[in-house]
């Protein structure tokens, strides 16, 4: 799988996990045009969306439904 696509596989799946085109476009900062040429392969997406785009993928800081926060209690007994 060559980068581009790569890209545009991680974009739409960001768009998935966002719920639609005008999310993704919002959380990217871009027109929906900008994404729809990003998917069709009309232009590289940056490396910048590319990796925010793994993150809510990941179920990062901005994915829907927030990020647990674990914590861990040492006790120095």
């Amino acid at each position: 799988m060559d980068q581009q696509t790569r890209y545009a596989t991680a974009i739409h799946r960001a768009e998935e996990v966002l719920g639609g085109r005008a999310r993704v476009a919002a959380f990217f900062g871009v027109p929906a045009e900008k994404i729809q040429a990003w998917l069709d392969g009309g232009e590289a997406a940056p490396l910048e969306v590319f990796l925010r785009a793994l993150d809510v993928i990941a179920d990062g800081p901005y994915a829907r439904g927030g990020r647990r926060v674990r914590v861990a209690v040492i006790d120095p007994r």
